[in-house]
């Protein structure tokens, strides 16, 4: 085809037509189901404050005697039977363990009673405040063997945290560095 003389020709140009259709309906699809979604995410962080190591040998287990106040810094010890509750000082027995059957796996897990813990805890925590009114008492060390459960670790953290004791720390030692921790008081079976 011949052009014009002013160079252009006289055929129309159609522009390409874009279909945004499918585009609107994945939008329509995609974004209720990301708000859907992101109300169902939570994270949760456990702080935890450092903590001495735990020794194999006879020495001390904690040694917080760094100053008054890690001296006498409460401390939960969980093992895989029982649970008690000191400082450097004194430790009591809080409760035995016991066995509870999962209804999701069948299996049978050990518990602990947190409510002997909580009452235990706070009784500490008030003889403490009372006693020594300049510190404030907001750290806890949670003494664990390896093989106590993660959730009732998390139970021990939150009954803490209740009580105002909101630092834990976690050392986790063999069960013959038990020993120390426990200032001599008989293991039970």
């Amino acid at each position: 085809m011949a052009q014009a003389a002013s160079g252009r020709s006289h055929r129309k140009k159609r522009g390409t037509v874009l279909d945004m259709l499918p585009v609107m309906n994945l939008f329509c699809v995609i974004i209720p189901f990301l708000l859907l979604s992101a109300s169902f995410l939570e994270v949760t962080t456990i702080a935890m404050s450092q903590t001495e190591g735990i020794s194999r040998s006879g020495g001390s287990t904690a040694n917080l005697a760094r100053s008054e106040e890690d001296r006498l810094q409460p401390k939960v010890i969980v093992t895989e039977r029982e649970m008690f509750l000191g400082t450097t000082a004194a430790t009591v027995h809080v409760c035995y363990s016991f066995q509870v059957l999962d209804q999701e796996t069948g299996r049978s897990i050990t518990r602990y009673d947190m409510d002997s813990l909580r009452i235990k805890l706070q009784e500490a925590h008030e003889v403490l405040s009372e006693a020594y009114p300049m510190i404030e008492f907001r750290k806890v060390t949670i003494l664990t063997e390896p093989r106590v459960r993660l959730d009732n670790f998390v139970e021990v953290v939150d009954v803490c945290r209740e009580i105002g004791l909101d630092q834990p720390g976690l050392q986790v030692a063999p069960p013959e560095a038990f020993a120390s921790a426990l200032g001599g008081l008989p293991r039970g079976g």
